[in-house]
């Protein structure tokens, strides 16, 4: 194999093996309890989700990047050629499977999207309200497009006709704020995101449950957008949900969008509305940028042990030469 080759399948090797190990860490800790706090602020407990589901990539690209390459380029003889093992081979295949399968849901759901979008604005007019939305927004005749941000780059509110039909200026005016959080939030990207996480976690009952708890913290957090906190707001908005449940019954959505209602997870939205008083935020957030600079002083340290560096390459060539 040419040294091009090594040093690609040393890095997809390496990326599938970390990925992997994160995968299963992180799967652990979900399954002990380790997870942001249910009473956090809505808002805080999706950040936190956010950056939970994101560490398998990270820790993935990290390893590759920032130890296992460098001490492969810094100790590997310089020659044209060498054999490689089956272990190697199989680890970089599978390192291009999770790559591939991640690049292709990826470019599918943005293709789905673009194509729900067009299909529903085939037959539409210019959503009205008191206040302005301030972003794109559309009545469309097919009931079963219900209320929906959709679009991923460009997101626009879909409102089916008979719900506008149906409701006051305040209601739509209040399906305008939940929907305007969520486009300022960037929810649609997250969720694009998080379904097409280039690791193995994604094929795991645990990263249905992290997607799934960052979905209901997003709607919390739009709910509470749109009621501003206030008791007689929150009633009204769990009357809303009901009200928009009947009148367009939640579809289901196959491409990234932020509903309105949604069938199976009404029954909590509507118990948390009348129930509870919204989570203050913290005044206090953790110092991301002291966390983000320790974990630099760590990467930079490890890079500077030779020792260390010699030891990943070490490992690195057993495992070239494994089989061979």
């Amino acid at each position: 194999m040419t040294s091009a080759l090594r040093l690609a399948s040393v890095a997809l090797a390496s990326y599938a093996v970390a990925s992997a190990m994160a995968s299963i860490l992180i799967g652990a800790a979900w399954r002990l309890g380790m997870r942001p706090d249910d009473t956090a602020a809505p808002a805080a407990r999706a950040r936190r989700l956010v950056w939970l589901r994101a560490v398998p990539s990270m820790i993935g690209l990290w390893a590759t990047f920032g130890v296992v390459l460098p001490a492969y380029v810094a100790f590997e003889p310089r020659r044209a050629y060498e054999d490689v093992g089956p272990a190697l081979l199989t680890l970089a295949a599978a390192g291009v499977a999770i790559i591939a399968a991640a690049l292709l849901k990826t470019v599918r759901l943005a293709l789905a999207t673009w194509g729900a979008q067009r299909a529903c604005l085939r037959a539409s007019a210019a959503l009205v309200t008191t206040p302005p939305a301030g972003f794109p927004a559309f009545v469309v005749d097919d009931p079963a497009a219900g209320v929906a941000l959709v679009g991923v780059f460009r997101p626009t509110l879909m409102a089916a006709r008979c719900v506008v039909n149906a409701c006051t200026e305040a209601e739509l005016a209040c399906i305008v704020a939940h929907e305007r959080r969520h486009l300022l939030a960037r929810d649609n990207v997250t969720r694009w995101i998080m379904a097409c996480a280039p690791d193995p976690l994604r094929w795991t009952s645990r990263h249905r449950e992290i997607a799934t708890a960052w979905h209901d913290a997003a709607e919390d957090a739009a709910d509470d957008a749109a009621t501003g906190g206030h008791p007689m707001a929150r009633v009204d908005l769990a009357a809303l949900l009901l009200k928009v449940a009947q009148l367009a019954p939640p579809s289901g959505w196959a491409v990234p969008v932020s509903p309105f209602v949604e069938a199976d997870r009404l029954d909590r939205r509507v118990r948390r509305l009348l129930a509870d008083a919204p989570a203050v935020e913290p005044t206090h957030r953790p110092a991301v940028s002291v966390i983000v600079a320790a974990a630099l002083a760590v990467l930079v340290a490890l890079l500077g042990v030779t020792t260390t560096l010699e030891s990943v390459h070490a490992v690195v060539e057993a495992l070239v030469g494994a089989g061979r």
